[in-house]
């Protein structure tokens, strides 16, 4: 709980991407880039929300299907991905679309209800509106399960 109020007092400045017609933010200083979709190597052994690897600047980084990490649909439709630093380590989220910058007041956002508190890996932090519609903020540092880089090639296999 107290993790999720310090998520929402410090939203400040987020990229704002769609996947599907669900708007999401992340925080700026998690993000590495945008980018449009790269070819994809499908990992047989990887959960089912890793699309798969992608080489981005020379290094194998997974693909995170968003919309089956946020449970809306079976497959993202991608038209970007977003790269996110997690810790020292880098993942791709495969995404609609993205918005752009935006500034989301913590104010504007309120702890998930306990039925959404469950999320894949308790990637949702927070619920709010931007221009009238529904935004989940994302946590950055939780978004993407251990299980996803235990299944991925170390780098120096990637090469």
């Amino acid at each position: 709980m107290q993790e999720q109020e310090q998520d929402q007092r410090q939203a400040g400045t987020c990229l704002v991407f769609k996947v599907e017609s669900v708007a999401c933010a992340l925080p700026v200083a998690a993000v590495v880039e945008t980018m449009r979709p790269l070819p994809l190597q499908r990992m047989e052994s990887a959960p089912p929300i890793v699309a798969g690897l992608a080489l981005i600047r020379g290094r194998a980084t997974p693909v995170i299907d968003t919309a089956r990490l946020l449970g809306t649909t079976a497959a993202t439709d991608t038209g970007r991905f977003v790269t996110v630093a997690v810790g020292d380590r880098q993942v791709a989220l495969a995404v609609t679309s993205v918005v752009g910058l935006r500034a989301v007041a913590g104010a504007e956002l309120r702890a998930l209800p306990p039925l959404l508190a469950g999320a894949e890996a308790g990637a949702v932090s927070a619920i709010g509106a931007l221009d009238h519609e529904l935004l989940l903020l994302l946590r950055d540092v939780r978004l993407v399960p251990e299980s996803v880089f235990a299944a991925a090639p170390a780098p120096a296999e990637a090469r």
